[in-house]
């Protein structure tokens, strides 16, 4: 054997094992990282914000409520003024409302010491002993108005346990005024009563000593 074809033979051996790649050595591949989640994406809302509401008022457990429609509107305020027996002036919030009570009427008091309009001045009194500085609770009768012609709303007014329109009423300090109001009937239950007591308004009247 010659060197050249020795040389020959190596180098043939060498090339035959460069090119078989069970030989060669598996390349290492390295995983990519895991992706951090992304941050949850913010949602908007477009329009005023959104104002809590209040809670509805609730009434007391007394059977005099009993009549007040459950769909009337239910607010509730402080009393800033008291007007005459029938009338007030009710802060909600940062309005003042008058308010009118619905289903009497008490008499004026223009001449409070002549004939009945001397009770104008008992049943403004009155009011103003039940009502003054007190929150009140409002309550609307859908079969009446909101408000009346002089833009007064038409309410009935609870105060602690007490249904104000009915009280008056029942001590004879007001007359019933003509309306289809729910709570009609017991009004004028309260009014015959009254009038059977002889009371407020029903009372006879003195007689002038000589």
């Amino acid at each position: 054997m010659t060197k050249a074809f020795t040389l020959t033979f190596i180098l043939a051996i060498l090339l035959t094992a460069a090119c078989n790649p069970a030989d060669q050595p598996t390349p290492t591949i390295e995983a990519s990282p895991t992706p951090s989640p992304l941050p949850p994406t913010a949602t908007f809302t477009s329009g005023p914000p959104t104002k809590t509401p209040r809670p509805t008022p609730s009434l007391p457990e007394i059977p005099e409520v009993a009549c007040i429609p459950a769909d009337g509107v239910r607010t509730s305020g402080i009393v800033t003024g008291v007007i005459d027996g029938d009338t007030i002036d009710v802060t909600i919030g940062n309005l003042t409302f008058r308010v009118r009570y619905l289903g009497l009427d008490t008499p004026e008091t223009r001449n409070p010491d002549t004939g009945i309009e001397r009770m104008g001045k008992d049943a403004s009194q009155r009011n103003l002993e039940l009502l003054k500085g007190q929150r009140v609770t409002l309550v609307s009768d859908p079969n009446d108005n909101d408000t009346d012609q002089y833009g007064r709303q038409l309410r009935y007014v609870i105060v602690g346990d007490i249904f104000v329109n009915y009280q008056l009423i029942r001590e004879g300090l007001a007359f019933l005024y003509s309306s289809p109001i729910q709570c009609g009937p017991l009004f004028f239950q309260a009014w015959e009563a009254a009038r059977a007591e002889k009371i407020g308004l029903y009372a006879p009247t003195p007689t002038p000593e000589n």
